[in-house]
């Protein structure tokens, strides 16, 4: 049987250095123990098996939660003009990105200055001075427009279409016009990231421009919105207040058709593993149908899983409330299709 590996130093932080290891007496076999990981050379991060609620996430959301911490780690390792790029600043900045099959980090500094090429570390070099560093969750990070520009030759359009609504989003609080904080760019500031510099994504970039709204308040919503477009259903209004004949307000849908009292209201997993929410769901739904609101609840095994289904739903409610097709317009098609599980 292994002998088990004697407690780290309580002056170790969740990262260090090899030399505040040596400082603190760790030797090097110790460092290559299971419950501590090489960030990158000269740093190391502790993985806490204690994390007992960490197996019951998403997969999305467990990868999500390594970039930061292994970007927290690496900032130790930056050097003066690195920053973080691409999906981890993505993550960083709590945009909506495909998660990947691995681990690495993303980091890019100016042409001028060297990059990090190490194991684990995906190295960008970009033209200095077209890109704008700022300082997210107090790691240096590319600003929200220039990540979605970077990001424009990975995503698919539906991708790169729900990541560019999360940036110019104006989150509204429900029955007012008061925004909750302004949003991290304007429209003008992603047409101006495409102008700036020649690159192979601009065409994609170009594409997903005129698709992106400010009311959008998830990936899944705008992945609906598009299909919604593509199976030549009328587009909804986005971020909608629903009162009842007396003028209570009786909740805001992110997806709505007022003019049939349609809502379309998707769910993910907090709204069935958090009791508040649920319950706060089951009000809602119940006020919604004493107005005369009908409510279409969307899953993500629904919406991306069973997709046909969802049309014919839709497609019915609509007509039962006195909509007719029209001519349909599949100018937008979305060949690389969204995939739930990434999110």
């Amino acid at each position: 049987m292994a002998r088990p590996h004697a407690p780290l130093p309580g002056c170790l932080g969740a990262t260090f250095t090899t030399s505040e290891a040596r400082a603190a007496g760790v030797s090097s076999r110790r460092l290559a123990g299971p419950d501590i990981e090489r960030v990158v050379r000269g740093v190391y991060r502790r993985i806490d098996f204690g994390a007992g609620d960490a197996s019951d996430l998403h997969p999305a959301e467990r990868w999500r939660q390594l970039q930061f911490t292994k970007a927290c780690a690496m900032l130790r390792a930056l050097s003066h003009g690195q920053y973080f790029s691409h999906a981890t600043a993505a993550v960083i900045l709590g945009l909506p990105v495909p998660h990947r099959a691995d681990n690495d980090i993303d980091a890019a500094c100016s042409a001028d200055r060297w990059v990090s090429r190490a194991p684990g570390v995906r190295s960008h070099r970009l033209a200095p001075g077209l890109v704008r560093v700022g300082i997210a969750r107090g790691l240096p990070t590319a600003s929200p427009a220039d990540v979605w520009a970077m990001l424009g030759d990975e995503l698919s359009l539906p991708d790169l279409v729900a990541l560019g609504d999360a940036v110019i989003r104006r989150p509204r609080i429900p029955g007012t016009q008061r925004l909750e904080r302004a949003p991290l760019a304007t429209l003008a500031d992603l047409e101006a990231v495409i102008t700036a510099m020649r690159r192979r994504g601009n065409a994609a970039l170009r594409q997903a421009l005129p698709l992106l709204v400010t009311g959008s308040a998830s990936a899944p919503e705008s992945h609906l919105r598009l299909k919604l477009h593509e199976w030549g259903l009328p587009q909804p209004e986005l971020d909608v207040d629903v009162y009842n004949a007396a003028g209570r307000l009786l909740g805001a849908s992110e997806l709505a058709y007022p003019q049939y009292k349609i809502a379309l209201e998707y769910e993910g997993s907090h709204h069935r593993v958090h009791a508040a929410q649920w319950n706060r769901d089951i009000d809602k739904y119940h006020a919604y149908e004493s107005a005369g609101w009908r409510a279409i609840r969307i899953t993500g095994s629904l919406q991306y899983g069973r997709a046909l289904v969802l049309r014919s739903r839709v497609e019915s409610a609509l007509r039962d409330r006195g909509w007719t097709p029209m001519t349909r317009d599949r100018s937008v098609t979305c060949t690389k299709p969204a995939n739930s599980a990434r999110y």
